[in-house]
């Protein structure tokens, strides 16, 4: 007897009988409570550890630059907090790069929930990493903060928008030319224009309240995008 012969007729012979109360009975399984810090603090476990190797080693470097070179630490640390940016988004767009977002979204704790835990958690970081980094340059604290918020925040809007129009390992390779195009450009504005004299400050504000409207925006985007399925 050929294999799916017999198969066709062991269950004609031994039908399956329907799962009678499944409904209860899965609800009867206990399940343990997991409280919003506990859940946030077991999402920062998932980070990767070559994350948190990026961000430490950008801002380190940057702070070992604007110590040794005061008169080039500013525009030095400008052009490095991009790949800081490109490390943060990439990992939030892991699901997508390794397929398991089908996975996520059926999970206990649904895409969503995970996505802004992540996000919130490398966020604080690097925003704290970001002051010390400010405020141990010397200087204005604010006018120092400023330039580094703004091509960190430009990286994080042009990764964001690509991670949603290209998909696999594609995403991650524009979104690291993208991290290299705003160092460039950080690069550019000093040596060429000379933007990060005092007096061109207030553009500078202008372009931090546009780039962080944006980049609000497009994790706004990107969070509408996981829909919420029922944990099976």
């Amino acid at each position: 007897m050929k294999k799916n012969d017999l198969i066709r007729a062991l269950r004609a012979a031994s039908p399956a009988p329907d799962p009678a109360r499944k409904r209860a009975f899965l609800r009867s399984l206990p399940v343990p409570p997991v409280s919003h810090t506990a859940f946030i603090l077991g999402q920062a476990g998932y980070v990767r550890r070559s994350v948190w190797a990026v961000s430490l080693g950008v801002f380190a470097l940057a702070l070992a630059v604007g110590r040794t070179m005061p008169a080039d630490g500013l525009w030095i640390g400008a052009a490095l907090t991009p790949f800081a940016a490109m490390a943060a988004v990439t990992e939030l767009g892991r699901p997508a790069l390794y397929g398991m977002e089908e996975l996520e979204l059926a999970s206990r704790f649904g895409l969503r929930s995970v996505t802004l835990a992540r996000m919130g958690f490398i966020g604080l970081a690097h925003l704290v990493l970001l002051v010390l980094l400010a405020a141990l340059g010397g200087g204005d604290v604010l006018r120092r903060g400023t330039y580094l918020l703004v091509p960190y925040l430009l990286t994080d809007l042009l990764c964001l928008e690509l991670s949603r129009r290209v998909r696999g390992k594609e995403a991650l390779y524009a979104c690291a030319g993208a991290a290299v195009l705003v160092a460039g450009l950080a690069a550019a504005l000093h040596a060429r224009w000379g933007a990060y004299a005092p007096r061109n400050f207030r553009w500078w504000l202008l372009a931090l309240g546009g780039t962080a409207a944006l980049t609000g925006r497009e994790y706004s985007k990107t969070i509408r995008k996981t829909e919420e399925l029922s944990w099976n």
